[in-house]
């Protein structure tokens, strides 16, 4: 039977404290309900979809649902005071802050040992890996996401859109004098290609396709493919990143083959087109399916991807451990699986 895992995370003791204090540490009123949602959907299992961590998956998303994507745009571009009252009392701006703070944490504290590799999604398909040699980011966005840039050896971008490439972490990266590896951004020049090509940094090895967006016929060479080979201090560990490709195997040439994990979407039935043994097709043990509730897309079915939706999806996917990750998570590759 095949093998679902739903992992849906945030940290209890970010919570428990941001809940009640500001930044600074003034005292202040609870997150109301949103708090004990969050509370009581980390005490289900991830690997025991049950009624109670349904009605809960289903309550996470009803905290979003009433702000517009202009309404996010509007707190992602407050002053910090502000940004960070939006995040006390709202509680799915909470939610977003204490992932951040999470990832950073962990990041920063997180010992990885060789043969092993952690993997946090922080938000929408930005994820950070990080191994004994290294740490990358691909797709990296967030209010504050140039605080990971000390904690970052190189950057990975699939595509040019604001929800994918936050400019504040490009700059920081690039100021730094650290590869940020696009098919568009001609400030890091010896990283920037609009064609397929491999990159070798440190321990890690990059291959890149060219794909369209979305099918999208006026953008059809927008969406960088990233294959990322970890190296043999990471248990030869690779993953395979779509972004917000079309999913079609001609354009997978070049990253083709077995990979350990593929970052797919939302598990729509067009991203098993390259999951399989043909010619531009991978062959993996895990799927991840991101780009949920990404806040600055109008909801759901107008352009954001929904977590009713992605559950519809979750069990057509042909790969035998879908995961879905939620904002925060982290995951560890460790003697060939991830746990």
């Amino acid at each position: 039977m095949k093998r679902l895992i739903l992992t849906l995370f945030m940290i209890g003791t970010f919570i428990s404290t941001f809940a009640q204090k500001d930044i600074k540490g003034e005292k202040k009123a609870p997150v109301s309900e949103g708090v004990t949602l969050v509370q009581r959907l980390n005490k289900t299992s991830p690997f025991d979809l049950d009624e109670e961590r349904l009605s809960l998956l289903k309550s996470i998303e009803t905290y979003s649902d009433p702000y517009s994507d202009q309404a996010f745009k509007d707190y992602m571009s407050k002053s910090g005071e502000e940004a960070e009252e939006l995040e006390r009392t709202v509680p799915i701006y909470y939610a977003f802050r204490a992932a951040f703070d999470k990832v950073l944490h962990e990041v920063k504290t997180t010992k990885v040992k060789k043969g092993t590799v952690a993997v946090w999604m922080l938000y929408n398909m930005g994820f950070v890996v990080k191994t004994s040699s290294g740490c990358f980011g691909i797709d990296v966005h967030h209010r504050l996401a140039e605080d990971l840039e000390p904690y970052l050896d190189f950057l990975c971008i699939t595509h040019n859109h604001g929800d994918h490439a936050n400019k504040k972490l490009i700059q920081a990266m690039q100021r730094k004098g650290k590869p940020v590896v696009s098919n568009f951004n001609q400030e890091s020049p010896l990283y920037m290609s609009k064609t397929a090509t491999s990159y070798t940094i440190g321990n890690f090895t990059i291959r890149t396709d060219i794909s369209d967006h979305l099918l999208d016929p006026a953008l059809p060479d927008f969406v960088m493919l990233l294959r990322i080979e970890c190296g043999k201090d990471a248990g030869n560990f690779s993953l395979l990143h779509c972004g917000d490709s079309g999913f079609n195997p001609a354009h997978f040439k070049n990253v083709q083959g077995p990979v350990n994990m593929v970052v797919l979407r939302w598990g729509a039935a067009r991203e098993n087109n390259i999951l399989g043994n043909g010619e531009g097709q991978v062959q993996t043990k895990y799927a991840i399916l991101s780009h949920l509730l990404e806040l600055a897309h109008k909801p759901y079915p107008k352009g954001q991807a929904s977590i009713t939706q992605t559950l519809k999806h979750l069990p057509h996917v042909k790969c035998e451990n879908t995961i879905i990750p939620f904002w925060g998570e982290k995951l560890l590759w460790k003697n060939g699986k991830l746990q």
